[in-house]
């Protein structure tokens, strides 16, 4: 008796970010995977992804795309937070494009999930753990600045741009600091940016320290030491930028969190994941 053989099971819709690792920086390729990941978790579906940085860091390793896709633009879609609020998936077997960046409220009931997929791999955690115990051994509390210009700069003077990426005056975050130096125990002032030979002069009575004090090795791959030490800090103080607010979201250590606030002309707190990502995002049809 010849046995009837069991029909194979259907493949699961699949979705891909052809852009992933192209389009923006690091912040944005969090934003972006995370969504991705987030969206066939909650609708069951399969991920297919190209080449990016999150194989060495966070050892993700998707299967490669097999096949061009129909694009799905985030800017295309109406309400696109239903996008992860619906009871079934809005698309399917699409390539997605955009920066989804939604209003952190819509990432909140993935808060665990979000910070599993960036839990780097056990040779580079060893490495970024060395900087963190260093700071430790210096001070009680960890307070970090990120504090960006570079392209932000060159942007400044622009329409909209200069909105989106304004680059807030070093002497916000000194007055922050004024106001809760004298509270800390044992402070030690930690600072991220892309102009350190610019930026750290201008708070040299906290005694700053940056990554290249904290490892031997350093090369400009390493922006990763940066983000991982904002993201284990007591006090937190970011720019408008998607660097160093992802790391707020992977921060389960600080009790403040404070941003620049283009109409307030000061930082002001922030619940990073209760907050709009970008508050100007929208101007540019985001």
């Amino acid at each position: 008796m010849i046995k009837a053989s069991t029909p194979p099971k259907p493949k699961l819709p699949v979705i891909t970010m052809s852009s992933l690792g192209e389009n923006g920086r690091f912040g944005n390729q969090l934003f972006q995977y995370a969504f991705l990941k987030i969206y066939a978790k909650r609708y069951g579906l399969r991920v297919q992804t190209p080449e990016w940085i999150g194989a060495s860091l966070f050892g993700h390793r998707d299967n490669p795309i097999r096949k061009k896709l129909p694009k799905a633009y985030e800017n295309h879609i109406p309400d696109k937070e239903v996008l992860l609020t619906a009871r079934k998936p809005l698309v399917t077997n699409v390539d997605f494009w955009g920066y989804f960046q939604f209003h952190t409220r819509y990432y909140a009931p993935y808060k665990e999930y979000f910070r599993y997929l960036y839990t780097p791999v056990p040779q580079v955690q060893e490495r970024v753990e060395k900087g963190i115990k260093e700071l430790r051994a210096i001070g009680k509390t960890l307070v970090g600045l990120h504090i960006r210009r570079g392209d932000y700069l060159l942007r400044q003077n622009h329409e909209v741009y200069g909105k989106l990426h304004f680059p807030a005056p070093c002497e916000w975050y000194k007055k922050w600091l004024e106001a809760i130096w004298g509270t800390l125990v044992k402070p030690v002032l930690f600072i991220a940016s892309d102009e350190p030979d610019t930026v750290l002069s201008h708070f040299s009575e906290y005694k700053p320290i940056r990554s290249r004090e904290l490892f031997t090795a350093y090369s400009e791959e390493d922006f990763y030491l940066d983000h991982y030490i904002l993201s284990h800090c007591d006090r937190l103080a970011i720019s408008n930028s998607t660097f160093s607010f992802t790391a707020s979201m992977l921060n389960s250590t600080a009790t403040v969190f404070v941003r620049p606030d283009l109409e307030a002309q000061r930082l002001v707190a922030y619940d990073p994941w209760n907050s709009p990502v970008n508050p100007w995002l929208h101007l540019i049809g985001f």
